[in-house]
This record gives structure tokens, sequence and C-alpha cells, in this order.
């Protein structure tokens, strides 16, 4: 990926408005919690978001609200892309994902933000 186009998509997510997972106004106020979102597809391509969100939401949303998801399979269940950074079908790769700096023993769909956490995705081979 050519450095202006990640810098676009760099740039877009830094203006990302909170009001994304932010509430309406006739909504009752909820609680917020910092999410901390790392995408590493290799050493010089990258992305970063922090943002707000509401206690309880869904991990899988705020992702695809944020960045677009592609999978590898109907159940959506493997992730092979974030943001444009895809993993082809035959490479020995996967996207590994960690929840505070630890692998994560769920997938992404069953990831419910209660505490402030960081989320990140590294692109990981594989022999």
């Amino acid at each position: 990926m050519q450095f202006t186009k990640l810098f676009a998509i760099a740039a877009i997510l830094f203006f990302i408005p909170i009001a994304l997972l932010a509430k309406k106004k006739d909504e009752p106020v909820t609680q917020k919690v910092r999410v901390q979102i790392q995408v590493i597809a290799d050493s010089s391509n990258s992305l970063q978001a922090n943002i707000e969100a509401p206690v309880g939401a869904s991990a899988r949303e705020i992702m695809e609200r944020l960045f677009k998801m592609s999978y590898a399979d109907f159940s959506q269940r493997f992730v092979n892309g974030i943001a444009g950074f895809t993993i082809a079908r035959g490479e020995k790769k996967f996207w590994r994902l960690e929840v505070d700096g630890k692998a994560s023993e769920v997938g992404i769909a069953e990831i419910k933000v209660n505490s402030p956490v960081q989320i990140r995705w590294v692109i990981t081979a594989y022999k």
C-alpha cells in the first residue's frame, strides 16, 4: 500500500467523530470506556484508532464501524482483511487477535467492551 493511501486512511481514522458510537439526544446517558485498536499488516503498514465506546459494546461492531472488514468464510468467523490489508487464499498467514497484549481465546464477535481495552490485530505467518 502506498504511503499516501496509508496516510489518507490514518487521517480519516484520526478525524472519525466519536459520534459514530455516541448516543442520540433522547437516549439516556451511558458510561463510556476507552478502546485502543491497532492493525498491523507488516513493519511499514499499520493503523491505530483511539475511541470511547459505550460500556458493553460489541468489539466486532466497533471494528466494523471503523474499518472495512472482510472474512474468509460465510459465517464471518475468520477475518482475512482489515482496512484493505487482505490475506490472499493460500498464503500461510492469518490475522492474530490480541486483547490487552495477550492472544485472544475467543473471536472478535464474542468480545464485549466493559473496561478500557487494547485490541490488536497482527498478520502472522505460520508453517
